[in-house]
């Protein structure tokens, strides 16, 4: 059953046999011999910052945030920036896959995975099944995952919608660095099946214990969602809840190997392991995916800067200014730019002491060689901060913990130098 093989590279092969339901932070070095003297936000005082606008601290109050999704709205081949094709391998759901673009492509509003018997040319096996995953392109920790779709029946026919960690040997192999199946199905069962992996709940054989029947609309789409906390796994299929495994106490990576990244797979699979043989006369299997988006339960406000104003940010320095031209999702990113730093702030009361949290977002530079700190500072402990130097989007995230008696913290977005960085979809995130 589930065995994973397979290092960090989005190029390797996932190695996983399936029988059933029950089945950094870089650092940033500069010479300070430019005109003006480098001051990084850590080593700032009040006194030397330019304040444009003056904002009270804002207390943290969850709210969920779009940071991650795919529409499927331009027809053709999938957007390669989020996804690539699973390769072909050993395990049952991966022995048909093929990266012909025929089998996993986007037409009519979805992404359109498809199984058949179908003869390709130099590929003589019997079947083909299209299959995509974010690893390598985009991954994320706790939130919620919400992918509608729909999918025809038939004998043999196993599509999932899944997750596997980023790292996948960061507790050991599979089970125990973990897998989590939001959605599978096989054959004309009238049920839909989720469930957990790890090295507590999985048996030997593959199966797991950590699994539910939930009933489904077989005719139409349906919404698969899991909401993921450090606390639980909570699985949903048109917003009903129906089931949730928690975090025992006490927990170590063999029942909750869930403190980790995970990424996201789509496959229409079948003919292997546990679904069966194939009857030819059901083909072909379809799984059309309408969505799939990603949010985080946020304690930041305006992360998006999707108000349409920078508050409740604060900025010093030179110019910072939302724009709409180079937004990652929604309409609107802060632009820095100019000849000096620059930084926009963020104060966020309300949080708890001896705490951990996760400051994340996405940022570019407009110029390779230039950089922008992501960081944190005012909450009892050393300013941590990451560094973006991409020319395109690139996800950074730094983990800090409140002191003792801090129950408070100032985020920022920082330019050190000349040239122009964007950023969007910030996020502040309790860890514990």
């Amino acid at each position: 059953m589930p065995l994973l093989t397979r290092s960090n590279s989005s190029n390797m092969n996932i190695t996983r046999f399936k029988s059933g339901p029950i089945a950094a932070v870089a650092a940033l070095s500069i010479l300070l011999s430019c005109s003006k003297n480098f001051t990084s936000p850590q080593q700032s005082s009040s006194s030397n910052l330019t304040t444009t606008a003056v904002t009270p601290a804002v207390a943290a109050t969850s709210s969920y945030q779009l940071i991650w999704s795919d529409e499927f709205n331009t027809d053709g081949g999938f957007d390669t920036s989020k996804w690539s094709f699973c390769e072909r391998g050993t395990p049952a759901w991966t022995k048909y896959l093929t990266e012909n673009p025929a089998y996993a492509y986007v037409g009519s509003g979805n992404l359109k995975l498809r199984m058949d018997n179908s003869v390709i040319t130099g590929d003589s096996i019997a079947y083909h099944s299209g299959g995509v995953k974010t690893s390598g392109k985009f991954n994320f920790l706790y939130g919620k995952v919400e992918v509608r779709a729909k999918f025809n029946q038939g004998q043999g026919s196993w599509p999932a919608i899944w997750m596997m960690p980023d790292n996948p040997v960061a507790y050991g192999g599979w089970p125990n660095s973990g897998e989590i199946d939001i959605m599978e199905h096989v054959n004309f069962g009238s049920v839909v099946y989720q469930t957990v992996h790890n090295a507590t709940v999985t048996s030997s054989s593959g199966g797991s214990s950590a699994s539910h029947a939930a009933s489904y609309n077989a005719s139409d789409y349906n919404i698969y969602t899991l909401v993921w906390s450090p606390a639980s796994l909570q699985f949903y299929v048109n917003n009903v809840l129906q089931y949730t495994y928690s975090k025992p106490a006490g927990a170590t990576y063999l029942n909750w190997p869930y403190d980790q990244p995970f990424y996201i797979i789509l496959n229409q699979s079948g003919g292997a392991g546990w679904p069966g043989a194939i009857t030819d006369s059901n083909l072909p299997f379809t799984m059309d995916v309408d969505y799939v988006r990603v949010y985080k339960n946020s304690l930041l406000t305006n992360g998006g800067f999707e108000t349409g104003a920078l508050s409740p940010w604060t900025t010093w320095g030179t110019v910072s200014q939302l724009v709409s031209t180079d937004a990652r999702t929604g309409s609107y990113a802060i632009r820095e730019q100019g000849t000096g730093e620059t930084s926009i702030e963020q104060s966020i009361t309300g949080l708890e002491a001896n705490t951990t949290y996760r400051f994340g977002g996405f940022g570019k530079v407009d110029t390779a060689g230039q950089s922008v700190l992501l960081g944190v500072k005012n909450y009892g402990g050393s300013a941590v901060d990451a560094n973006i130097t991409s020319t395109t989007y690139q996800h950074n995230a730094v983990l800090f913990t409140t002191g003792a008696s801090n129950t408070s913290a100032t985020l920022y977005y920082y330019k050190p130098l000349s040239g122009t960085v964007f950023g969007d979809d910030f996020y502040l995130e309790k860890m514990q």
